[in-house]
């Protein structure tokens, strides 16, 4: 009788442990999967747990993705009017198979966002290009607008032509415009020309880019011939055309810095713009690409799949495949035609400026004296030699590509570069850049 009495304490003393013990992990199971991190096997572990009293938890209800998002300040506006005001800007294009076939079924698109497109003039070493400007903008990360781009052009068309002259933007002149290999000074000309009050350049628009190579983009991308030479010139003026636009009464030039590859469509734009004044920098054939193919810069080798039509034209007066290639050799066919085709349009149509870097660029008050003068600054230059010629000189001085760095801890001043010249590098030079040799 004793024994059982003491075998039942014992049972109940069991009991009551290991019921603790359950209750404890219990708790524990909930305040674990408590936690918005929670994986979803946890989660799936809480619904067992007696939670009906505990209040929802608001941030668990919401959208996960919409939290990593700023609330659009701009929602509720009409996108034409902010286009047509200039206050929403052109930011990139979006191209489809049928984009520039013939009839009317294709159609491109244009993004558009609220940025900041002078911060350039504040800065040109920070903000070398429209897409770092770009990026400051949470509106442009996060809530661009996608709209057919004949509708906009239409719209601002029809509001810059019929609005009253105090609503209306100023449509610039192009003025000039800086084509080049790459690594050869075109940053230099381009930061000069910030540095005037009147002046506004538009440096390496993703937009242009599309515009210019959209044809070729849709033959490589979508293996598609069918695109309309009409409608391909259309696209590039009506892009630039809406770059064009100012509500800046001061400025009186634009000039445009296209991105290294966008010089293959030379004769295009010098066909459309016959008045404006053009460059091509080039620099010494080994040095030009082996900065071209150093790591994280060799943007060249994606011409193998993606290469334009002059470009596709040399390979097979080479006789090469482009497939075969390699990096350095794709690069230096590719930089060759560039050359190749400034070279023939200055020839053919005694116009631009073939700038080399190391023989004209880097020479004591070149850009003053001769290059920003025949760029159309001339007149500007005089009205303060001593101001324009401190404002070059400071420009010379600093690195003309910073990439929105603002950091004291890093050495913005320019300095002489030696050039490491590979084994790789000389021989793909001698086969395809014999002629900048």
């Amino acid at each position: 009788m004793t024994a059982a009495r003491g075998t039942r304490s014992n049972l109940a003393a069991l009991s009551l442990i290991i019921a603790a013990a359950v209750g404890l992990l219990t708790a524990v199971v909930t305040i674990t999967v408590a936690s918005p991190l929670s994986s979803a096997n946890q989660q799936s572990r809480q619904l067992t747990t007696n939670n009906e009293d505990e209040p929802p938890n608001p941030i668990e209800e919401q959208s996960l993705i919409a939290m990593q998002f700023t609330a659009n300040p701009y929602a509720g506006r009409d996108k034409i009017e902010m286009i047509k005001s200039g206050e929403a800007k052109l930011a990139s294009l979006r191209l489809t198979p049928d984009s520039l076939s013939e009839g009317n079924n294709g159609r491109v698109y244009g993004t558009f966002c609220v940025f900041d497109d002078q911060l350039n003039k504040k800065d040109p070493a920070v903000y070398p290009t429209v897409d770092h400007m770009v990026k400051t903008s949470d509106h442009c990360n996060e809530n661009r607008y996608t709209l057919p781009l004949d509708e906009v052009v239409e719209a601002v068309t029809s509001h810059d032509s019929g609005s009253i002259r105090s609503d209306r933007l100023k449509k610039l002149p192009l003025s000039g415009m800086l084509f080049h290999q790459g690594f050869s000074g075109a940053g230099l000309i381009a930061n000069a020309l910030t540095t005037f009050d009147n002046t506004v350049v538009i440096s390496e628009h993703s937009a242009i880019r599309d515009a210019l190579n959209a044809c070729d983009y849709i033959h490589n991308r979508f293996k598609s011939k069918g695109c309309s030479a009409s409608k391909h010139q259309k696209l590039v003026e009506d892009v630039i055309s809406l770059l064009s636009r100012s509500s800046d009464s001061n400025i009186e030039h634009m000039f445009l810095k296209l991105d290294s590859a966008s010089s293959a469509y030379i004769p295009l734009l010098t066909e459309i713009y016959p008045d404006a004044k053009w460059t091509f920098d080039y620099r010494k054939a080994e040095h030009v690409l082996a900065k071209s193919t150093e790591p994280k810069r060799s943007t060249c080798v994606l011409k193998k799949r993606q290469p334009s039509s002059v470009m596709a034209s040399q390979a097979s007066e080479h006789n090469v495949d482009l497939e075969e290639l390699t990096t350095h050799e794709v690069c230096a066919l590719h930089l060759s035609t560039l050359v190749n085709v400034a070279s023939k349009e200055h020839d053919s149509t005694g116009t631009g400026m073939l700038i080399s870097y190391e023989d004209d660029l880097l020479k004591e008050d070149a850009l003053i004296d001769t290059i920003l003068p025949y760029l159309g600054l001339q007149k500007e230059i005089d009205a303060n030699p001593s101001m324009a010629r401190a404002r070059v000189e400071d420009v010379l001085s600093t690195k003309t590509n910073l990439r929105g760095i603002h950091s004291q801890d890093v050495d913005s001043q320019w300095s002489q570069e030696d050039v490491h010249v590979s084994r790789e590098v000389r021989a793909a030079s001698q086969l395809f850049m014999q002629s900048m040799m």
